[in-house]
């Protein structure tokens, strides 16, 4: 039986995939790698002396549909995105190209950051219970220069989904078939004067 997954597990996923060639075999290493929690929103300056980074993201879910007629289990789609960053004294074009001289990657840009993550995660499911990834739209996050740095950040989304279980209502009687009960007379000389099974199933 295939375990059931959930978001935090597709993105500790996505992570371990990055890491797991974070080397060396890219031809550089990714200096921040991460899930996104609105760094760039609090303190720029200080994330970008991190960089090159890469974060994923889990960026929403679409409506849910049945798969089986007791409608308890139900695929639901999902997007991620993987954020890449890079910046360099050089200007803003070779923050996006990067600069390479002899096959070597002398400063990563963010397009072979964007080509990088591309072919480790079209069509792949990660080893867990989804849909293999399906790329979706790359957008322009920063493209700008800040103080005397060329700064780069995309963002590529990520597309699949995977299938989520009905969850049992803890109020739901069927969690309790019977419940029994013990009455006591006053004076109480401990033990119950009468003892009975209430029934919780439905009739």
């Amino acid at each position: 039986m295939v375990a059931a997954i959930d978001i935090v597990d597709i993105e500790d996923a996505m992570l371990a995939r990055v890491n797991a060639v974070n080397d060396g075999r890219l031809g550089y290493r990714i200096a921040t790698l991460d899930t996104y929690g609105g760094e760039f929103d609090e303190d720029l300056p200080k994330v970008i002396r991190r960089f090159p980074g890469l974060w994923v993201v889990y960026a929403g879910s679409g409506k849910p549909e049945p798969i089986n007629t007791a409608r308890t289990k139900w695929r639901m789609p999902a997007t991620f995105a993987v954020l890449v960053g890079a910046q360099t004294l050089r200007g803003e074009g070779a923050t996006r190209r990067g600069l390479e001289a002899g096959g070597e990657v002398r400063q990563v840009g963010t397009y072979r950051m964007l080509r990088d993550v591309r072919r480790l995660f079209v069509a792949q499911d990660l080893g867990l219970a989804m849909r293999p990834f399906a790329p979706g739209a790359v957008k322009t996050l920063f493209n700008t220069r800040l103080n005397s740095q060329g700064l780069s950040v995309f963002s590529q989304e990520w597309h699949t989904s995977f299938i989520i279980d009905q969850v049992p209502d803890p109020c739901d009687a069927g969690w309790f078939d019977e419940v029994g009960i013990n009455l006591h007379l006053t004076p109480d000389d401990g033990e119950a004067d009468s003892k009975g099974i209430v029934s919780l199933s439905p009739t």
